[in-house]
């Protein structure tokens, strides 16, 4: 599934938005959480939070280049937790 695929997913609301996107960059969003926290169990919810970002920021966004995009939302999400 490609990126676009998954951008009209969230789009149109559909749970496999979440899914598909943990399937393709959950391991991206694990090391980019992982650089910022050390408790496995903190990744793990920061990744959840990143996903939840995503379902409430698509739409109205709809990111030109969505590994880029999703990587700043769970930077940013890591180092909220880290406060």
């Amino acid at each position: 599934m490609d990126d676009k695929t998954v951008i009209d997913l969230y789009w149109v609301r559909s749970q496999e938005a979440i899914t598909q996107t943990d399937r393709i960059y959950g391991p991206l969003c694990r090391k980019i959480a992982g650089r910022f926290l050390r408790s496995s169990q903190d990744v793990e919810e920061c990744v959840n939070d990143t996903y939840f970002a995503l379902w409430n920021t698509i739409p109205p966004a709809r990111p030109a280049h969505f590994p880029s995009f999703l990587a700043k939302v769970a930077r940013n999400q890591a180092l909220k937790r880290l406060e």
